[in-house]
């Protein structure tokens, strides 16, 4: 796999047959072509498939997931891609291991995929498929809302959230070359959260000790603010637009927040890709921006996680 701070030469883009499935095409060519990668659409058979998927006939057979495959590979060259097809006629239960295995034997560099429902069902369905590709893929995933309040075409601003304790920087390189390559601007944001809006036991030490608390926090925002203007001088020095921020209040939500502010067009979120419930109940923030988010978030997974 390449690296993603400085190249990015194929997508693989798995399809289930679906309209909304297919939203994920639009950006993914935007970004094909800005960054001159390859492009390879993936349909994968399951084993024992309802009848249809999101009010559509589920394609069962070889010949009907090629046919169908090379008609949307026509129409994505007309936008100047290099693509090819590959359909994974052996029908599968685990959907997800599937493409993150494809992904390796295709040598794909970046997965794409939408992200079906809203509200909690899409949580439930972003934790099952594609954080767990993500973490079983270990490489960056592009997960487009389906269906989309907006159709993204034009990416004019990436965001990166920058966590207090810097992991979140893992998406940086990665939103670099983006933005390089669209001519986009980047959006930092540190969310440092208020006393009422701390997890778990930090919680608790802000009943016992609250003086302390609001000055620790208070000093976490200055240090957000200079550890942000450094990130932003060394983009910025690089030919990238940069605007940063410091949020007040629970993770998640002032990132939601900041999305709609900015009118963001992509999200680089950086994660260590904890797939399911274990995500959800642990409060991690990935699967809930996914969940809500209204535009397409690009999942960096943080070192190499274990697979699932």
């Amino acid at each position: 796999m390449a690296n993603a701070a400085t190249s990015i030469a194929r997508f693989l883009v798995a399809l289930d047959g679906s309209r909304l499935a297919e939203t994920v095409l639009p950006l993914t060519q935007t970004l094909a072509n800005a960054l001159h990668a390859r492009v390879t659409l993936l349909y994968v058979l399951e084993h024992e498939p309802p009848a249809t998927i999101h009010g559509e006939p589920h394609l069962t057979t070889v010949d009907t997931a090629e046919a169908y495959l090379a008609k949307l590979a026509e129409r994505v060259r007309k936008a100047g891609l290099v693509v090819e097809t590959h359909v994974h006629p052996n029908p599968e239960r685990d959907v997800a291991g599937s493409i993150a295995a494809h992904a390796g034997e295709l040598e794909a560099d970046l997965i794409a995929l939408a992200a079906h429902g809203r509200g909690r069902v899409r949580d439930l369905l972003v934790g099952r498929i594609p954080q767990q590709v993500a973490a079983r893929a270990r490489r960056p995933v592009l997960i487009v809302p389906a269906p989309q309040a907006r159709t993204i075409e034009d990416v004019q601003r990436v965001m990166v959230p920058v966590d207090l304790a810097g992991e979140a920087a893992a998406g940086i390189p990665l939103a670099q070359r983006i933005a390089i390559a669209c001519q986009a601007e980047i959006i930092l944001v540190t969310v440092v959260p208020t006393p009422e809006a701390m997890p778990g036991d930090a919680g608790v030490v802000r009943v016992f000790l609250p003086r302390t608390t609001a000055a620790l926090l208070d000093w976490a925002v200055d240090e957000a603010r200079d550890r942000l203007e450094q990130t932003g001088k060394a983009l910025t020095e690089s030919g990238i637009s940069v605007t940063s921020g410091v949020r007040r209040g629970e993770p998640a939500r002032e990132i939601l927040a900041a999305v709609m502010l900015y009118e963001v067009d992509l999200i680089v979120l950086a994660t260590h890709a904890r797939a399911g419930l274990d995500g959800l109940l642990a409060g991690s923030v990935g699967p809930r921006v996914v969940g809500s988010a209204q535009c397409p978030v690009l999942l960096v997974p943080i070192g190499i996680p274990e697979p699932i």
